[in-house]
């Protein structure tokens, strides 16, 4: 999940007395960090001083409120310090495969505002959570596959057509079927595949090698946390039980490397993520 839930704390801490090494800065250079668009202000000192890369989340009620004038002026403002940016597109209560039309309106409608943002903020690629839950979409995969197809086709179409890539991040579901499905289904060089860690680790009970072996050719980014394999507790790379040793042996062999994105839910848990980064990326 991303960091602008209800109730999630995100990086409290005075910013001041956050300051990173050389070994650090080299991982900064080669990640992003989720920043949810309302946290962007409190944070703005430490991430143009730092040139820190963004994964901007936006949520449906910052789409509704947004004046992309505030958000064009913001963008350039972060290419001033050099800020490599993606974004990470709305999800609660959206399910493009819904049996209910007015469901699918809505996440239509969403995607779409979404489209608009990625316009002025001109970044690599958009990644958006699919919306299927087995424990309610499993008996219909097909029919519900059917539903989404025709909501993510002209949200895709309307990326290609501005040059930005679209990536399918996985969530709930319990092996890589459904992205198979979809990219086989929805050919295009400008669709891939986000794999979160953390989600393959605490949701889905297959192993890491199966979703990497039936999905390598269309992974364009990886969101990076911990957990102890039972819930998404979005720890420190290091302070739970996923094996980042494997994942950086197959994230190596790679070419070119995808994004990578880090995913802390506190100021403290983006300082210890990236230390334990510098074994690989430092």
């Amino acid at each position: 999940m991303g960091a602008w839930g209800t109730g999630t704390l995100f990086w409290r801490k005075p910013l001041k007395s956050v300051w990173f090494d050389e070994k650090a800065r080299r991982v900064l250079e080669q990640v992003h960090v989720n920043m949810p668009w309302r946290f962007l202000g409190e944070y703005r000192e430490l991430i143009l001083r730092e040139g820190i890369n963004l994964e901007l989340g936006f949520s449906g009620e910052e789409l509704d409120r947004l004046d992309l004038r505030d958000v064009e002026k913001t963008v350039a403002e972060l290419g001033a310090s050099q800020c490599g940016l993606t974004v990470h597109g709305p999800f609660w209560e959206l399910c493009p495969g819904s049996q209910d039309p007015l469901i699918r309106q809505v996440t239509r409608l969403r995607l779409h505002q979404l489209v608009d943002v990625a316009a002025v903020v001109k970044p690599v690629q958009v990644v958006c959570h699919t919306g299927y839950d087995p424990r309610h979409h499993r008996g219909q995969m097909e029919a519900w596959l059917d539903r989404a197809l025709k909501v993510w086709e002209p949200v895709l179409r309307r990326l290609e057509g501005l040059g930005i890539r679209l990536c399918l991040e996985n969530v709930w579901e319990e092996d890589p079927e459904l992205h198979r499905k979809i990219f086989e289904r929805l050919s295009s060089p400008f669709l891939g595949f986000c794999l979160d860690v953390g989600h393959q680790h605490s949701f889905s009970g297959t192993r890491l090698s199966v979703w990497w072996e039936t999905l390598e050719d269309k992974i364009l980014e990886l969101h990076l946390h911990d957990n102890g394999g039972d819930r998404d507790e979005h720890l420190p790379v290091g302070r739970g039980t996923v094996d980042f040793h494997d994942l950086f042996g197959r994230i190596q062999a790679l070419d070119p490397r995808p994004v990578l994105t880090v995913e802390p839910h506190k100021l403290a848990h983006l300082v210890e993520t990236v230390r334990a980064l510098t074994v690989w990326l430092g």
